[in-house]
């Protein structure tokens, strides 16, 4: 008899949870729709305490969320966070006018995939290793044609696939040293080693 009340007490905290966190969400919409509708007249000072109080707002409710065993609710507000931290370094940069450049927009998707890369290890979080790794993926890709634009050169097919292969090296030795310490990244790094084969594939038709 305890244990069903035990049961379904678990169940109305949980459902009372997630309300509170539905309720919450649409509340930031709607004051980040005001924010929106006001942004271009906000004081760049003011613009960016907005970006990083909203940033490490998300990855504080994802931790807390998580320290109470809502993981579910704690890993999407994780998530939120690596896409807000990403938002808010091309929108600070955009404020002050510094991504005037592909090599600049390159230079600043560094620092997100990295950021968030490390955020992932941090917080145990795999779909934010998820997202740092499509971004890596972007990144690559940006700083070749950033590359190809500073020196002028051709665009060469051949030479971005060998960049995908040594990627694709990369990260088939980051599964496996992963696996060998049992740890729950390996199964990510896994799928992304076949990804970028693929890609490597797909590339290499292009070439033929």
């Amino acid at each position: 008899m305890a244990r069903d009340e035990e049961v379904e007490l678990k169940q109305h905290i949980s459902f009372g949870a997630v309300v509170a966190t539905i309720g919450s969400i649409l509340i930031a919409l709607g004051i980040a729709w005001l924010i929106a509708l006001n942004w271009a007249a906000m004081p760049s000072a003011l613009k960016v305490l907005i970006l990083v109080l909203a940033t490490a707002g998300a990855y504080t409710a994802g931790v807390l969320f998580r320290t109470h065993d809502y993981e579910k609710i704690g890993g999407s507000l994780l998530v939120l966070g690596a896409l807000l931290y990403t938002l808010s370094i091309f929108l600070i940069a955009q404020t002050f006018n510094l991504a005037t450049s592909l090599q600049a927009n390159a230079f600043l998707l560094l620092l997100a995939w990295i950021g968030i890369l490390f955020a992932s290890y941090v917080f145990d979080s795999p779909p934010s290793l998820v997202i740092a790794l499509a971004e890596f993926l972007v990144w690559i890709s940006l700083q070749y044609f950033s590359f190809v634009e500073l020196f002028r050169g051709d665009f060469s097919v051949g030479i971005l696939a060998i960049i995908y292969l040594i990627v694709g090296i990369g990260l088939y030795g980051l599964t496996q040293i992963h696996k060998s310490r049992d740890h729950e990244f390996a199964g990510v790094y896994r799928y992304w080693t076949a990804f970028y084969v693929l890609l490597l594939t797909y590339i290499l038709s292009f070439q033929s």
